[in-house]
């Protein structure tokens, strides 16, 4: 139990980060762009270089919280088959 504990604290650590950095994005002017026209490809520019960086990165953690979750569910079904 206590390993389902830790993955559990990783991954609310894990989704701290994400908010942190997505609450980042959404200040941006990119983001802006982005909710004003959804369907359009807005062209990069070369101060947008960071943006997609902080885009990298939130989705690293997406790809992170995602494995942990996988094997904090497989933990669970191994508990409940006891």
């Amino acid at each position: 139990m206590e390993k389902l504990t830790k993955i559990s604290e990783k991954i609310k650590i894990l989704k701290d980060a994400r908010n942190i950095l997505h609450e980042e994005y959404s200040k941006t002017e990119f983001h802006k762009k982005k909710e004003a026209h959804p369907h359009e490809t807005i062209p990069p520019a070369p101060e947008d270089e960071g943006i997609y960086k902080l885009l990298t990165a939130i989705q690293q953690l997406d790809v992170h919280i995602k494995k942990l979750q996988d094997i904090q569910f497989k933990i669970l079904k191994e508990k409940e088959n006891e």
